[in-house]
């Protein structure tokens, strides 16, 4: 009884099986033809999304290594500018003592200028820790700056040549002799007094002699700009100078050991 009722079972499904597929919906050919566009443009849809999520991946990836590149870059142009800038420093000491004086202490930089117009005096960022003593010159490539005034342990004060309380022994360059004192005329010039016999002229450069003692000599002060008329009167023929440097845009000095 078991085997025929599982036979009649089995041949029910079977014919079940025959109807459904006999009378299964089959869509029509126009119908697959109207569906095949949409499908189509779903699968270009889908790449066009896949597309531009890839793109917009790629793109961060760029804009970061961009950034760490710029960030280098910046790192890299500021080690430049310091080792220019080293390299300038070296120049100058090379050429101060070669045409200057042989006995440069070392380079000093122009930390801060005295604002009043009617001095003209400098802090430097070098001081006694760096071997830095009273009355030592200070020159650039140009000419003389002036002298150490005041010294701290990490700065120290120059006073200019323009201030009014510098004084410096002056004479012709190329030995042509005449002795002068140039004392410091605020805000930038410097006025100094010859012997009426010095020819002095309009154009003149004039250099440190050894009058006092401080600074070497042969160092360009400045220029004659002016000579003054001379009175019945007067025993000294008087000088209007343009310094050979302009302290107001200095930035690296070098120190002198002095005489």
């Amino acid at each position: 009884m078991k085997a025929r009722a599982a036979l009649l079972t089995l041949l029910g499904l079977l014919a079940l099986s025959m109807v459904t597929t006999r009378f299964q919906v089959v869509p029509p050919g126009a119908l697959r033809a109207g569906i095949a566009p949409l499908s189509r443009l779903s699968v270009v849809a889908a790449d066009n999304v896949r597309r531009a999520y890839q793109t917009l991946v790629t793109e961060r990836q760029l804009a970061s290594q961009v950034g760490t590149l710029q960030k280098e870059n910046d790192v890299l142009r500021q080690r430049n500018e310091l080792l220019t800038r080293e390299v300038a420093r070296l120049r100058q000491v090379v050429k101060i003592t070669t045409t200057q004086a042989p006995n440069a202490l070392g380079i000093a930089q122009v930390v801060a200028v005295d604002p009043s117009p009617l001095l003209a005096r400098l802090d430097l960022n070098k001081g006694a820790r760096d071997g830095v003593r009273l009355r030592m010159p200070v020159t650039v490539p140009r000419g003389l700056v002036g002298q150490i005034t005041d010294v701290s342990a990490n700065h120290a004060t120059v006073l200019a040549l323009v201030d009014p309380e510098s004084t410096v022994g002056v004479t012709l360059q190329g030995s042509r002799g005449g002795r002068g004192v140039a004392r410091g005329v605020p805000p930038d010039r410097l006025r100094a007094d010859f012997s009426r016999s010095v020819p002095v002229k309009v154009g003149d450069v004039l250099v440190t002699n050894s009058l006092g003692g401080v600074f070497p000599v042969g160092i360009p002060v400045g220029t004659v700009e002016k000579v003054l008329p001379l009175g019945p009167n007067d025993i000294n023929r008087r000088v209007i100078i343009k310094p050979a440097v302009d302290v107001g845009v200095v930035e690296d000095v070098t120190i002198l050991e002095g005489l």
